[in-house]
């Protein structure tokens, strides 16, 4: 059975746990398990996504369905002012004061983004971030992972539901797990491959901790 659907999913996770009373409501419950590992776990192109926010006051709220920050910066006039990370207790450090301006960093508070210095007026900020993907339902039936990588969620759904329901071959169980964990390193290696295919290769920075903050921070100008 093609594994093309939401539906057929569901048909083949039935098959090949050969259980006949397997309902659509405990399916799901395994496509559910295995969609919380993508996006705990995940981090490829196709989920990252891009936000502008209006940066007016010191807290703004995270956009829907964000994961994580891969870069954040103000752009006023030619002007790129990149933001820096901050942990929640850093910030705290070098809060407390009047000072306003153009902000230099940010944490993440819960639902909000939080910066400093406090904005001095309205700034543009530009968010690239990984997005949750959208997860499958009766009325979406299909994802870039479906589509492009589907024994991911097969054999991420067999690893949760033989956990769950008991009474399988503990060897089954740890070949659906290594099955699983080989097609999510398979994904990320085609996703590397892809980015840098034709051209040279560039090493980007991940890196979001926070080092000791600066007010005398440096920016850079478009060049048009």
């Amino acid at each position: 059975m093609a594994l093309t659907s939401y539906t057929t999913l569901k048909a083949s996770i039935a098959n090949w746990l050969n259980r006949s009373d397997l309902t659509d409501e405990i399916a799901d419950d395994f496509i559910v398990l295995t969609e919380a590992d993508f996006n705990s776990k995940l981090r490829v192109r196709k989920m990252i996504a891009q936000s502008t926010i209006t940066i007016d006051s010191e807290t703004e709220s995270i956009p829907t369905g964000f994961l994580q920050v891969r870069d954040f910066y103000i752009l006023s006039g030619s002007t790129k002012y990149p933001l820096r990370y901050m942990t929640p207790s850093q910030m705290d450090q070098v809060k407390g004061t009047s000072v306003t301006g153009v902000p230099q960093a940010y944490t993440i508070l819960g639902d909000t983004f939080r910066f400093t210095p406090k904005p001095d007026s309205s700034y543009t900020g530009y968010l690239n971030y990984y997005k949750k993907f959208d997860a499958l339902t009766s009325t979406n039936a299909t994802n870039f992972i479906l589509t492009d990588h589907p024994a991911i969620y097969l054999y991420g759904s067999l690893f949760h539901a033989a956990n769950f329901l008991g009474g399988y071959n503990p060897q089954q169980v740890q070949t659906w797990q290594q099955m699983y964990a080989t097609a999510l390193e398979r994904l990320e290696l085609n996703d590397r491959e892809d980015q840098f295919s034709g051209s040279p290769l560039q090493i980007r920075s991940e890196d979001t901790i926070a080092s000791p903050f600066k007010s005398n921070y440096t920016s850079t100008t478009n060049s048009a």
